[in-house]
């Protein structure tokens, strides 16, 4: 029983470390949310307060999650040389 219980335990905070670190954005900010509120409703305050900065904090625009669109050039800007690298030049890297 007791084992059956650790066990659950390890696997719900593994999932947890794993959604956190590949959930989309957007993902994140709805769940950060919606934490906020349920803190707000027990009555944990300090925590929803702390909660919410981080929320203020990672929302600027220019954090590189290209939700406003003004982290790559403009569609009308050319971007720079494109380089090719060949089958010949990856090989000696290999040999490396």
């Amino acid at each position: 029983m007791i084992q059956e219980i650790v066990v659950g335990l390890i696997v719900s905070v593994a999932a947890l470390a794993v959604l956190r670190r590949y959930a989309p954005n957007s993902l994140k900010r709805t769940a950060r949310i919606a934490m906020v509120r349920i803190a707000r409703m027990f009555g944990w305050n300090a925590l929803a307060d702390k909660l919410g900065q981080q929320a203020e904090a990672g929302a600027s625009c220019g954090d590189g999650c290209g939700s406003c669109g003004s982290c790559g050039p403009s569609s009308n800007e050319k971007s720079g040389p494109v380089q090719s690298v060949s089958v010949e030049d990856l090989k000696q890297t290999l040999r490396r």
